[in-house]
């Protein structure tokens, strides 16, 4: 699905092969024991879609893949979605609004709130974007969710992984300096109300035990960036 505030669809195949050619690197020259994959936020897993082929290519066919968002109605779509269910196609701005008022997560929710808004924001207002539009993320996630079958996901921040040992964690999380916005169960905050100084300690205590990458416009100095496109970083912590 394109329509993602924060979404790496355009470039998440280079940045999916990027964090499999380090990773596969790192356990070869390392020894390290590749267990799983993890992407404690998810989002619209545009890179994560490519993530499973990638290491198959490697060799590694058994691995537990792991995913994750703030989000509930998110996470909500994919579940539903990877059981057969498929996201509506139209959705005037009655039904919009309707999907809006709801309190509940659903799975309607979760794809609406973003295939039918203006940039992708969560519901923020409807943008009446045209069928062929709609059907064409549709579309899409119906394939991600087919192809992503055995990935489990849960809804959550993203410290919940941190019992995760001999995994490859992928992190995008809201940019500094930028006005990407995180979604905390209820609603949407501006990305200053996220603790970015507590998730750069967060990786690293991660990276203990794990592979740990970081998607950026910048990092702490002490960070190596293994790949970049234009502003766009990959930092291996």
């Amino acid at each position: 699905m394109t329509a993602y505030h924060g979404g790496k669809q355009r470039i998440g195949k280079q940045l999916a092969k990027a964090i499999v050619d380090e990773s596969t690197d790192i356990a070869e020259e390392e020894g390290f024991d590749i267990k799983g994959y993890c992407e404690p936020f998810g989002g619209m897993l545009g890179v994560y879609r490519h993530i499973p082929e990638l290491f198959e290519e490697e060799g590694y066919e058994d691995l537990r893949y792991l995913a994750g968002d703030t989000n509930k109605s998110v996470i909500k779509m994919w579940q539903a979605a990877q059981k057969g269910w498929k996201p509506p196609s139209k959705c005037t701005k009655a039904q919009f609004n309707k999907v809006k008022r709801s309190k509940s997560p659903t799975a309607e929710k979760g794809f609406v709130g973003h295939a039918c808004t203006y940039r992708g924001v969560f519901l923020d207002g409807y943008f009446g974007h045209s069928s062929s539009k709609i059907r064409g993320n549709q579309e899409r996630v119906i394939a991600i969710a087919r192809d992503l079958g055995d990935v489990k996901f849960s809804a959550g921040t993203y410290d919940r992984y941190s019992h995760l040992k001999g995994y490859i964690i992928y992190c995008d999380p809201p940019y500094a300096d930028t006005d990407c916005r995180y979604f905390d169960g209820e609603g949407y905050f501006d990305r200053l109300d996220f603790d970015t100084k507590a998730f750069w300690h967060w990786t690293k205590k991660m990276a203990q035990n794990n592979i740990v990458f970081v998607s950026e416009y910048r990092a702490p100095k002490d960070v190596e960036m293994v790949w970049q496109s234009g502003r766009e970083r990959l930092y291996l912590i």
